[in-house]
């Protein structure tokens, strides 16, 4: 790569991060407020059935694993390797499509609907991420459309990482959210 190629590079990673960096702040002060909303709460909320737990634990383990064949699929296409790399990539939208159908019934279906201000913030929460989520997805479906076309390359594969690292921001801010909604 030229210079101003590297230069480029460098700045839409900068960007990207920054991105990230902005609304993860976001993210944590939903978290935040879930847990003062949470704390004022008189009554105890509900349990959960195995329905409610596990259907979330299921969607969990489907974006973990969208995480990793995204990043399989990176590094198949920075070998040039460009089968390899859409077959992984059609496996990651197949896993995230999988992840945000579960997280629109969540939201449809949520266990805490009852639980007043709280069922509130947590259809905020499932609601705010499944936006994101149906966002990114939409970036990545157009990576896998442009790589139909031939667009990417070992030269030439931004858009696959700015996908990758999207969809990364995405798991990392629903795992936040899974630990803070599910499991404390």
């Amino acid at each position: 790569m030229t210079r101003e190629e590297l230069l480029a590079l460098k700045n839409k990673r900068t960007l990207v991060t920054a991105f990230q960096i902005s609304w993860i702040m976001v993210f944590v002060c939903l978290i935040v407020v879930c847990l003062q909303i949470r704390g004022t709460v008189s009554t105890a909320l509900p349990a959960l059935n195995a329905v409610d737990f596990g259907v979330p634990l299921l969607a969990t383990l489907a974006i973990i694993a969208s995480g990793v064949t995204a990043w399989k699929a990176e590094a198949a296409i920075r070998r040039d390797d460009r089968a390899g790399f859409m077959n992984l990539w059609r496996l990651t939208i197949a896993l995230s499509g999988s992840f945000l159908a579960i997280m629109i019934g969540v939201f449809f279906f949520n266990p805490y609907l009852e639980s007043g201000l709280y069922g509130q913030i947590f259809r905020v929460m499932i609601g705010y991420h499944a936006i994101h989520a149906m966002a990114i997805g939409w970036w990545l479906v157009q990576v896998y459309l442009n790589a139909r076309s031939g667009m990417y390359s070992a030269r030439a594969y931004w858009g696959v990482e700015a996908g990758a690292r999207l969809w990364y921001f995405v798991i990392v801010a629903w795992l936040m959210f899974y630990v803070v909604l599910y499991l404390m």
